[in-house]
């Protein structure tokens, strides 16, 4: 007869074979941590951590998920998953999660467990299916179809689809936002004078420093031409006023220059703030309707809902 001890070395032997890679854990109502007791060969040579890099689940999932933010925001997936789980027949949770290796490279992987485990009490599998080629591919193309491919920068879907996200929290939360609608001064002559290639640098300069000047929560776009719509979470006018000046101040500083020629570049703006139950389109509208009445007052200047400031003035 086989002992346990016996059925153990087997089973962790057969897994060995197991091309996927794989994490054999054992609960630990004491101490709360679940004991790694197996990792098999395609996990050493995948992930790369050995059982005595991992003694336990909470040193794993440190070491896999170092950002403090993403580690909270994984854990919260496999929460809600096991919460989900008293409506369902199955007890098997599945979570698609990027992974720090040993290494110190991050790969994909669609992760997958059974909570009711038939092996022993309390004995988890854990199987890691490396998707890493798979998901970067898809994050590049989503990453492709939401971006402008002249100026890097987001596309007119995509910022219209942020608009509508925005406008929902701005419903729930109250938190302003506000639009900057700009577009390239007299681009028509520069066209003319320069040609179609020194158009594109300039579209493509301009979105670089309107990049640089902005935040990390700000949103620039690439309206249509040489025309830009800037997304400014949690800002009145007067911050985005604030935000506007220090990329005009910047336009004008930087040189511009086609062919050893030089030359001046120069925006309008027209800046308005979301209005309560108003549709996203009645603000876009509103910021190009100020931008317009900026281009008749003589270019290179800032138009806002009361106030119309012109550069060196």
């Amino acid at each position: 007869m086989i002992t346990i001890k016996n059925e153990e070395a087997l089973f962790f032997q057969y897994l060995d074979f197991l091309p996927t890679p794989a994490l054999i854990g054992q609960e630990d109502k004491c101490n709360k941590r679940a004991k790694i007791l197996f990792v098999n060969k395609a996990f050493i040579n995948t992930i790369g951590y050995k059982v005595t890099d991992i003694p336990d689940h909470l040193s794993f999932i440190s070491r896999a998920y170092p950002d403090i933010n993403y580690r909270h925001e994984v854990m919260m997936s496999w929460l809600n998953r096991m919460s989900q789980l008293t409506s369902r027949k199955t007890s098997i949770i599945q979570l698609c999660s990027k992974v720090l290796c040993k290494d110190q490279q991050y790969r994909w992987f669609d992760i997958r467990t059974e909570l009711k485990s038939t092996i022993g009490k309390g004995v988890v599998i854990v199987l890691f299916n490396n998707v890493d080629k798979a998901k970067n591919e898809a994050l590049q193309y989503a990453k492709l179809s939401r971006t402008d491919p002249l100026t890097k920068l987001a596309n007119r879907r995509y910022i219209q689809q942020l608009l509508k996200q925005e406008t929902l929290n701005y419903q729930q939360d109250y938190n302003p936002f506000s639009l900057v609608m700009a577009d390239i001064d007299f681009f028509k002559t520069i066209n003319d004078s320069f040609g179609h290639s020194c158009g594109d640098y300039v579209i493509e300069m301009v979105a670089k420093i309107i990049n640089r000047s902005t935040r990390k929560i700000d949103v620039a776009a690439r309206w249509g031409g040489e025309e830009y719509l800037l997304l400014l979470p949690k800002t009145n006018t007067t911050e985005a006023r604030i935000v506007v000046k220090k990329i005009m101040k910047r336009i004008h500083e930087y040189a511009f220059e086609w062919e050893g020629e030089r030359f001046n570049v120069s925006l309008t703006y027209g800046i308005t703030e979301y209005r309560m139950t108003e549709e996203c389109q009645e603000t876009i509208k509103r910021a190009d309707g100020y931008l317009y009445q900026g281009k008749s007052k003589g270019r290179d200047c800032i138009v806002s809902d009361s106030l119309i400031e012109v550069w060196g003035e």
